[in-house]
């Protein structure tokens, strides 16, 4: 019993004096530490004391810690190493570098040995010693590398070039490391702020010799086309995905998934350059059905930019329905055709008939029903039809309750509420979807719930929110006259409400839609001038800076708004895209070879 009292008496000691050590209170640790030592020494906590005694700089102790328990371990040569460190920092060098060169002596070339002894040096801070254990090792025994390990001492030692060097040829000796390595790239490329892209440029030059010596294998090509796409150069990397399809006789699929990559950076005359590259194949490939859709579907998003060809694309989606002919592998297209009917057309009669069949389709997935489903309810819910719309959002809920899909239902409910006033019920749908799995559902049930919290209740008719949502409805059915109306009578009955920036930011989404420039830039510049404290401030600042880059083609004005965004809104979701344009406004050569 008294023996076992002792024993937790010390740990509590031990456990006392650690976090001594840990809070850099090292003075009491040693204290504490001595007291142990007297009683009875262990190694437990001989790295905290040793360590205490070295911050103190009390190298004398240390020297005199370290040779202790080297004589009662002779064979570990930790001990020894860290009597060399102790010497090193007193300031004998010489003895320092007999006790180093005796522990190199020792040296066997073994993985576990080397990386033991170089961490102990990395505990010091003694990076070039540990960064030598490695090269020594290696030296030893050729069959060992420590790619990985050295990458991380120069960037200890800030030599960037070097680190990445390390990382690339621990890709090229181990393709199992493509995630890390990438990750590690990423980090050091996160680095570089808007003051220049030097970062970028000297992984690309370390990477394209790795890239043209590659023949059997496509991580380094596949590694420079995911370098491009990080810095905003699509076309690069499209061309560098087409080349590498070509040199490795695949079938598409890599440029097929970067085309999806451009459809959600909305590039979309890309986005179509790409699916017609698989296109290009034939229709024996396994894309050629989902590359026609998609390219349509493309075609279809790139309408809200360049507000022209809806009669040609019409064309094209009946050539396109004729060709591939109504079956379960073009239910997507029906749907997508329907959907631009409905919205680009405004032909909810054709959309309505085009779903119905759709969804009659023998053999039809269920998935694709479904998303048959969500168009047939948000035709009808153009057309006024609340309750059928809910009916059939209540059906592929219910149907797939913990999918993507089924949230996404759940939403559009939750829409419904809210445009109908119901704000106590829609809080409590959009509460639940906060934790979707899917970002996006996550988001917008996010977006719209704030919206509710922040507006709602602040005056005790809550006329000015009812208006709102109203009119959010009439906006959605592409009543836009209507729309601008109620939004404005908000405006005018109650000036200076806290709705007011999201009024000006869907003004601005209907003149976009109306081809209305003048009165796209006038809304957002109202935005950025009387609520530039607001949430919508860097929304709106971000949105006039590409209309200022795309459509004005003020590159001059572009860059000005890039900037003010890194600036004055540094914590903003904009902040990437807006550094890459700022830069390569600028002239960075981010397009260069």
């Amino acid at each position: 019993m008294l023996i076992s009292s002792f024993a937790v008496a010390q740990q509590s000691e031990q456990q006392l004096a650690y976090q001594y050590y840990i809070n850099g209170e090292y003075e009491k640790a040693i204290t504490i530490y001595e007291e142990l030592n007297e009683k009875r020494f262990s190694v437990a906590y001989y790295i905290p004391y040793f360590g205490s005694l070295l911050n103190i700089e009390d190298y004398k102790s240390a020297e005199k810690l370290a040779k202790k328990v080297a004589k009662i371990y002779p064979r570990s040569l930790n001990y020894q190493l860290e009597i060399g460190i102790a010497q090193q920092k007193s300031g004998f060098e010489n003895r320092a570098n007999r006790t180093f060169e005796k522990v190199y002596d020792a040296l066997d070339g073994k993985q576990s040995q080397a990386i033991n002894l170089a961490n102990t040096f990395r505990r010091y801070e003694m990076y070039e010693d540990a960064l030598n254990v490695y090269l020594l090792s290696e030296k030893i025994n050729p069959k060992s590398n420590f790619g990985t390990q050295k990458a991380q001492l120069y960037a200890y030692l800030g030599k960037v070039d070097l680190m990445i060097a390390e990382y690339l040829k621990e890709l090229q000796r181990n393709p199992r490391q493509k995630q890390m390595v990438i990750a590690q790239v990423q980090r050091f490329l996160n680095n570089d702020g808007i003051k220049s892209e030097k970062n970028y440029q000297l992984v690309k030059k370390q990477l394209l010799p790795f890239v043209r010596s590659e023949q059997k294998r496509s991580d380094f090509s596949e590694m420079l086309i995911w370098l491009f796409m990080q810095n905003a150069q699509y076309e690069m990397a499209f061309r560098q995905a087409k080349a590498l399809d070509k040199r490795t006789n695949a079938d598409g699929e890599g440029v097929f998934d970067l085309a999806e990559t451009f459809l959600d950076k909305q590039d979309y005359n890309l986005a179509v350059d790409g699916y017609d590259y698989v296109i290009e194949k034939g229709e024996n490939n396994f894309l050629f059905i989902d590359a026609n859709i998609n390219r349509l579907y493309a075609k279809t998003k790139s309408l809200l930019i360049e507000n022209k060809g809806v009669v040609s694309l019409d064309n094209d989606y009946k050539k396109l329905i004729e060709t591939l002919g109504v079956n379960r592998n073009t239910v997507l297209l029906l749907s997508n055709y329907a959907h631009f009917k409905a919205f680009y057309l405004h032909d909810l009669v054709a959309a309505e008939v085009l779903l119905l069949d759709a969804m009659e389709v023998a053999g039809i997935d269920k998935m694709d029903l479904a998303e048959c489903k969500l168009e047939y309810a948000d035709v009808q819910l153009l057309q006024g039809n609340i309750w059928e719309s809910l009916l059939y959002y209540s059906q592929v809920e219910k149907d797939f309750k913990e999918n993507p899909i089924g949230h996404e239902a759940k939403l559009r409910r939750a829409k419904i509420a809210y445009y109908q006033g119901d704000f106590d019920w829609a809080q409590a749908q959009l509460g639940t979807l906060k934790a979707s799995t899917s970002k996006l559902i996550a988001n917008d049930a996010l977006d719209l719930s704030l919206l509710i919290i922040d507006n709602f209740n602040l005056d005790t008719s809550t006329i000015a929110m009812r208006t709102f949502a109203n009119a959010d409805l009439l906006n959605y059915q592409q009543k836009y006259a209507e729309a601008i109306v109620k939004y404005d009578s908000v405006l005018i009955a109650f000036p200076g409400h806290t709705l007011s920036d999201e009024i000006y930011m869907r003004k601005a989404e209907i003149y976009m839609q109306l081809n209305n420039t003048e009165k796209v830039v006038e809304m957002y510049e109202k935005i950025t001038a009387d609520w530039n404290y607001d949430i919508l401030a860097d929304d709106a600042l971000y949105q006039l800076a590409k209309m200022y880059d795309n459509t004005l083609e003020d590159k001059v004005k572009a860059m000005e708004l890039y900037e003010k965004i890194l600036l004055e809104h540094n914590s903003s979701i904009f902040v990437a895209e807006a550094r890459k344009r700022f830069r390569y406004l600028r002239g960075d050569n981010l397009n260069k070879e």
